[in-house]
């Protein structure tokens, strides 16, 4: 996976435009990428839409990639900024919480959500207090599920470098949150 693909053409001398190739490009890249999309806009409808984007411009442009995955990582990142730029139509959007329908688990009492949503409101604001690699890092790993190796491959790092962003960022969440604990109490 770290090799330097060219994606999109056939190995051919013309180096014409190869539907095949574009395909097994789409394929192999679009389930790791969508992931990266939903890290990037926070919805998955929305994630789908930039990588729509994202290949129907390959596809129209006949684009040629060297690197195929720092270039497809480096379109999704700008689709991502500039979706966000782009005003959105407000018929089926949620601006703000109290908006938005409660579900509520008939496990846990009112009280109880409540707290809960208190406190992942907080440890979501610890995380995102993480330097942006490390972040990123965090979670592919706890929320996306990604293994060590995984990560390492998508965002070609060693394992090893993987394991030490993991660990700094496990113990910056332990520091804050014996500083906060009344918050999480």
């Amino acid at each position: 996976m770290g090799e330097n693909n060219t994606a999109g053409f056939n190995n051919n001398e013309e180096k014409s435009f190869d539907e095949k190739s574009f395909e097994d490009l789409y394929r192999r890249m679009y389930p790791t990428l969508k992931k990266y999309a939903i890290y990037l806009v926070k919805d998955i409808e929305d994630a789908q839409l930039v990588l729509n984007d994202v290949f129907i411009a390959i596809w129209k442009n006949s684009t040629m990639i060297a690197d195929e995955k720092a270039y497809l990582f480096r379109a999704v990142k700008n689709a991502a900024i500039n979706y966000h730029k782009i005003p959105k139509a407000n018929f089926l959007r949620i601006d703000n919480e109290e908006e938005a329908p409660e579900i509520i688990d008939l496990k846990e009492t009112p009280s109880q959500a409540f707290q809960n949503k208190d406190r992942n409101r907080v440890l979501y604001a610890l995380i995102d207090q993480m330097p942006e690699r490390r972040r990123l890092i965090f979670y592919l790993y706890r929320i996306d599920g990604f293994s060590y190796k995984e990560i390492a491959a998508l965002l070609d790092i060693s394992v090893r470098t993987v394991e030490d962003h993991l660990v700094k960022g496990f113990q910056f969440l332990q520091q804050k949150v014996l500083q906060n604990s009344a918050e999480f109490r």
